[in-house]
């Protein structure tokens, strides 16, 4: 398609049609909701680089930490800019096509009387494309739904680093009452040994004990040094999740006993379809549905129109030019994009409820995770660990007495440590299965959960 005219008198008409093309090419707003989960939180926008994150010191509170992974994250920030290069592409896809200038000398330097310029003929024409079909349009709502599906990821993202956070803070935290357990371990021990010592040299009991007390204490000590490395490693992944390899912070704040009965699995499925990596799919699918439209749009042939002014040396004579061009869609109908365009469509709702199958099964499995070991932390604290405390003392008494063996003291010992440390591990399984759910739901398990229980 060539449109052929006169450059002055196409000029004005030619900066209107493009006036009106990229007014109508704006893309649309934003159409992807925040999740309420973290929405109090600072958000990364993608506009320049992040500065360097200033890294916290003393102790880190669970807040201050998923804002500092909020903001820092390299891998969130590439989902960030994403949203942006889409936001360009939507306004590149909205642009009108470009118009052509074309100049072009006919009948030169040829034979006998063409031989010169004297026969010439001089064409100065410009052209326009036309799309017809709506392809513009159709293709203007493809890349606007492509970088909303480009939001949705970014808010999936966000929702994968709040929870792996938010993991690694819980990490810590379990880490450091670990440690706690085993400071403790260490000296109790050290009284054991004390108390058998005493007794040795009273020849109350034999010098062996004193060897097995001593064991006793070497192996608490052992523990405890294993538990400050993996504090020093738990550490080191709470500050890996803003990017920084060197943490400068020693602790973090927080309360592992404070745990909130889990909503019912009912409660929670009602929650699915807002969360990212479900609401998506209705925007993919209809990115899909729109990409088949515009495949169809496709069949429909472009115009090509041309004007332009042509002048004939010979004669100094001027002449109009206009040209039409219309493809003739005879043997391709854009029947494969079609197809293919088609079949991606029904792929895509078959991905959907794949993904809803997968998301449901993880969300039951991490209901049940978060309601047995919640069942499991009321009753160590309530019944076990009570009880166990109960026994130790008796027995250490007893012990001192002459009326006990050691043996029985090292078995009271080892039973409420154990229990301790389940309890423990108890509640860090407990805050893993929350953050799923709460990962899983796009949702705080606080709005979802009218029964605070703290045991």
């Amino acid at each position: 398609m060539r449109l052929r005219m006169f450059i002055p008198s196409f000029g004005a008409v030619l900066m209107a049609m493009l006036a009106v093309g990229c007014a109508s090419s704006r893309p649309s707003t934003l159409a992807v909701p925040s999740s309420p989960l973290g929405s109090e939180l600072p958000r990364y926008e993608a506009d320049e680089p992040p500065a360097e994150p200033e890294e916290p010191q003393g102790e880190l509170t669970l807040q201050r930490a998923l804002g500092l992974a909020l903001l820092h994250n390299p891998d969130l920030a590439v989902f960030s800019w994403e949203i942006r290069a889409r936001e360009a592409e939507a306004i590149q896809a909205g642009l009108l096509p470009n118009p052509e200038f074309m100049a072009e000398v006919e009948n030169f330097a040829g034979s006998g009387v063409s031989s010169g310029f004297g026969t010439t003929e001089t064409t100065l024409s410009l052209s326009q494309l036309i799309e017809l079909g709506g392809k513009r349009s159709k293709r203007l709502s493809v890349a606007n739904l492509e970088r909303d599906l480009a939001a949705w990821d970014y808010e999936a993202k966000r929702i994968d680093v709040l929870t792996t956070t938010t993991r690694a803070f819980i990490a810590v935290l379990a880490a450091q009452e670990q440690l706690s357990l085993a400071k403790e371990l260490t000296k109790v021990a050290d009284n054991i040994l004390r108390s058998v010592a005493r007794r040795v040299e009273a020849g109350a009991t034999s010098p062996v004990e004193e060897n097995r007390a001593r064991v006793s204490l070497e192996t608490s000590r052992i523990d405890r040094e294993r538990r400050e490395r993996a504090l020093t490693v738990a550490l080191s992944q709470l500050a890996a999740q803003w990017g920084s390899g060197d943490p400068q912070f020693s602790a973090v704040r927080g309360d592992l006993d404070r745990l909130l009965a889990p909503p019912e699995l009912t409660t929670l499925d009602s929650k699915l379809q807002q969360a990212p990596a479900i609401a998506r799919w209705a925007t993919e699918i209809t990115r899909r549905r729109v990409e088949t439209e515009l495949a169809r749009s496709q069949r429909i042939p472009d115009l090509d129109i041309g004007l332009g002014l042509r002048r004939f040396s010979e004669t100094q004579d001027l002449g109009a030019v206009f040209a039409v061009s219309l493809p003739i869609p005879l043997f391709d109908r854009n029947q494969g994009e079609i197809r293919a365009a088609q079949t991606r469509v029904v792929q895509a709702e078959h991905a959907q409820r794949s993904v809803e199958t997968a998301i449901l099964a993880q969300l039951q499995a991490a209901h049940a995770e978060a309601a047995a070991s919640f069942d499991e932390v009321l009753a160590l604290r309530s019944r076990a660990i009570p009880e166990a405390e109960s026994a130790f003392n008796l027995t250490e008494v007893a012990y001192s007495r002459g009326r006990m063996r050691l043996t029985d003291v090292f078995d009271t010992e080892r039973t409420l440590f154990e229990l301790r440390a389940r309890l423990v591990d108890a509640q860090l399984r407990y805050h893993s299965a929350v953050a799923d759910l709460e990962r899983l739901t796009g949702t705080p398990l606080s709005t979802m959960s009218n029964d605070p229980r703290t045991p």
